[in-house]
């Protein structure tokens, strides 16, 4: 037999779950919106090195591609890629966590 504070303690534990659901997809929105704006910066950052290098290229300088492989590593990554494919890795999936 049912007691009658049980719907009202349903409707308060449903309630307090999707508070916490709903903190839990906060944190979730800023840690993206964090990603967002980095790879918004780096997207920026190689928008200037691709003008830059289309620049030298028109006006028959030597490609900064050629100049920088003497000195740097060919697999060398710039470190904001690197540091952009750690932060994605790290990233945390989002999971259900029904009452």
């Amino acid at each position: 037999m049912e007691r009658a504070d049980e719907p009202a303690e349903n409707l308060r534990q449903t309630l307090e779950w999707l508070r916490k659901e709903l903190s839990e997809m906060q944190v979730q929105d800023q840690r993206l919106l964090l990603t967002l704006r980095h790879l918004h910066s780096v997207l920026e950052e190689l928008r200037a090195a691709s003008a830059h290098w289309e620049d030298a290229r028109s006006s028959g300088a030597p490609s900064p591609i050629r100049a920088r492989a003497g000195s740097e590593g060919r697999s060398h990554q710039p470190p904001s890629l690197g540091g952009l494919a750690q932060l994605l890795r790290g990233e945390e999936s989002r999971r259900s966590s029904l009452p």
